[in-house]
């Protein structure tokens, strides 16, 4: 065994018989990685029910975008938790070991599972930009372009590409025996009776797709995200602005400016599987922090929506006063008259 491959072998101990340091690392971030992802799809699927229970109540075109996003983030949690992966590279190589409760049924449904990951991912990131591009439109002339039907169209638009990578991932061909032998070269331990699939090739696969998809649509975010803070500079410095449309001024940088760091948890997973497909890194940064840093995504976009958004604050408020009346004799109505005028403040 020469020293390249000893490097490679005593680092990737997830599956292997050997014990160490690498081994507790790489579970303890498993671990920290489905929590994360467990909690985010509780979050998401509490604000889903809150949109779908109140959307009369609500901005009908806001709440189609967010339900959108939202959606992406339960197939982002869903799937990551149905496959729970560990993801090997070996030089041109990407494998994918599968421990979740996808090898129940098969290994190439893990594989569909794993394309449907990777779908949602790049959904996510064009959701955001529809997000920024309806609140920039709303402090505009723009505004009276946007409806319900214009924003189902463009929702299905920014779908379409992801849907084009889930074809190719889906129907990627591979050879398991081949893809052992290739992922051989770097490792030693015994995948034979383990859940495996991936890529053989990097450059012969969907995977450089994958990555123009989830790194292009960053410039038009950023670029919209900078329209709509040049808007809100210009709009403050209105002296007849009242003290309820400043105040919804300030919330909305807010939301803004947490909202645009979101991408980079993501950004931050492509740029890792980039360098260590060009070797600057080593592959164990693949194996073991690639979609831990993007699964924060899972809970802080669904609270920013909570916490910033006063119609969903105030349903988190008026959901907490219920649960509080049940156990006193006065119970309260859970949406008085007028919470619907809070929409104005998206």
């Amino acid at each position: 065994m020469n020293s390249s491959h000893f490097h490679y072998s005593t680092n990737a101990t997830f599956v292997g018989s050997s014990s160490g340091f690498h081994q507790i690392l790489a579970i303890t971030l498993m671990t920290i990685k489905v929590l994360l992802n467990s909690v985010g799809l509780l979050l998401n699927c509490l604000l889903l029910y809150m949109i779908i229970q109140n959307y009369q109540k609500l901005h009908k075109t806001f709440s189609i975008l967010l339900t959108y996003t939202l959606i992406n983030d339960c197939l982002i949690s869903v799937t990551l938790l149905l496959t729970i992966k560990r993801i090997i590279q070996c030089h041109e190589t990407l494998a994918m070991v599968f421990f979740g409760p996808c090898t129940l049924i098969s290994t190439s449904f893990c594989h569909a599972l794993d394309a449907v990951h990777l779908h949602a991912l790049q959904n996510w990131i064009l959701s955001q930009i529809l997000l920024i591009g309806f609140r920039t439109a709303m402090l505009s002339s723009a505004q009276s372009f946007l409806s319900v039907k214009r924003t189902i169209f463009f929702c299905l638009l920014a779908w379409t590409p992801g849907l084009v990578s889930l074809v190719l991932h889906v129907t990627y061909k591979f050879s398991r025996p081949h893809l052992l032998e290739l992922i051989h070269r770097c490792y030693d331990e015994n995948f034979s009776f383990t859940s495996i699939s991936g890529y053989e090739s990097f450059y012969n696969s969907p995977l450089p797709f994958t990555i123009f998809m989830l790194l292009v649509p960053n410039i038009p975010h950023y670029f919209l995200v900078y329209c709509f803070r040049h808007k809100q500079n210009h709009d403050l410095k209105r002296r007849t602005m009242s003290m309820t449309t400043l105040k919804m001024h300030t919330t909305l940088r807010k939301v803004s400016t947490m909202k645009a760091f979101l991408p980079l948890f993501l950004l931050a997973d492509v740029l890792i599987y980039f360098f260590c497909q060009l070797e600057f890194l080593p592959p164990q940064f693949i194996e073991y922090f690639l979609g831990t840093i993007s699964s924060s995504i899972n809970i802080l976009n669904p609270v920013i929506a909570m916490c910033c958004f006063r119609p969903y604050r105030k349903m988190i408020k008026e959901y907490y006063r219920l649960i509080i009346s049940k156990f006193s004799s006065h119970p309260k109505v859970m949406f008085l008259e007028g919470s619907s005028d809070e929409v104005v403040n998206l």
